[in-house]
């Protein structure tokens, strides 16, 4: 009960949270000052407009992954859900349904592979990075299965090529996407009483049960929202380059992990939050921009973020002892 307490007074009052999310903003203030003093067209806003769409499609997954971090877990099944609720929602249009059913068949199936990934986190008790893994494989083979090996050619719908490279008023569409996406996962976290039991169960989730909250729950339920991300990535994706393709997530896996932890959630569950995702998804944009700018492979860039990562885990893991 004691630590179901802490947990809500940690969402309330924040302090941990509001020093890593300072420190990631400060971060992202240096990095760009760095970046336009290397070439100053990073300044302008043409290339600030194209950084925070790109941004937008990391955004988006970070919301599902923030979730399920702060419980403690992650979702490694991100790259394939991605690529086949994108390439079933491009096989249905090319068989004549309408973009509004594929687009919903597209997120229901994105959630229902969130939801079977619960499963192995809340029912059989097997971690989630080996469980979310396995079922990444099992939709790359699913996905192979499907298409044959061969995605559709399909002509993207407007509305699918707004939603991934439109403009509004000069502002890029996935970036209002991602605005209403930050909006929903900020009120969800700090107004909800699923984003207390979410940071309950990543400070003490035996405290949580004894308190008489079924946790299966709040893991089906977290897992569903990263799930449904994925897809929602992955439409984006599709109206982003006017095609699906085998492989279209690969460069989701680590890189929303590296946004969410660089934004201060602990990757060890029970504390941080979506508004430091923000400026994580936008450094490792940044990042990703400046290494290819001083021509960094992408072997280097893996490298790099996998540092990243592992620094991280090893501070949060001795910032997880200290409390206990």
């Amino acid at each position: 009960m004691n630590n179901v307490s802490e947990s809500k007074r940690a969402v309330a009052l924040p302090s941990w949270l509001l020093q890593g999310v300072t420190i990631s903003y400060i971060l992202l203030v240096v990095l760009f000052a760095l970046a336009a003093a290397i070439n100053p067209h990073y300044a302008s806003w043409d290339n600030i407009r194209n950084l925070l769409q790109i941004g937008a499609f990391i955004g988006v997954i970070a919301v599902g992954q923030t979730l399920v971090i702060i419980t403690g877990q992650i979702d490694l099944s991100v790259p394939w859900n991605l690529t086949f609720s994108a390439i079933l929602m491009a096989t249905l249009i090319s068989h004549g349904t309408s973009t509004p059913v594929a687009i919903a068949a597209a997120l229901a199936s994105g959630t229902l592979v969130g939801m079977f990934n619960s499963i192995g986190t809340a029912i059989f008790r097997i971690h989630s990075l080996v469980w979310t893994l396995g079922t990444n494989a099992l939709m790359q083979g699913a996905t192979l299965v499907y298409t044959h090996a061969q995605p559709p050619k399909v002509d993207v719908p407007p509305f699918i090529r707004a939603l991934g490279a439109g403009n509004l008023w000069g502002i890029p569409v996935p970036l209002m996407v991602w605005i209403v996406a930050a909006i929903f996962a900020l009120v969800i976290l700090h107004q909800t009483r699923f984003g207390r039991y979410l940071y309950a169960i990543g400070n003490n989730e035996s405290a949580l049960f004894l308190s008489g909250v079924d946790s299966r729950k709040v893991y089906l339920g977290a897992y569903a929202i990263s799930g449904f991300c994925a897809a929602l990535a992955g439409i984006m994706l599709t109206g982003y380059s006017s095609q699906t393709y085998l492989g279209m997530g690969s460069d989701y896996l680590l890189v929303p992990v590296a946004a969410v932890i660089i934004g201060g959630t602990n990757i060890m569950g029970g504390s941080g939050g979506y508004l430091g995702s923000i400026s994580g998804a936008m450094i490792v944009v940044l990042l990703q921009s400046v290494l290819s700018t001083v021509q960094i492979q992408e072997a280097g860039k893996n490298i790099i973020f996998g540092s990243i990562i592992i620094v991280l885990l090893l501070l949060y893991g001795r910032e997880k002892l200290s409390t206990h």
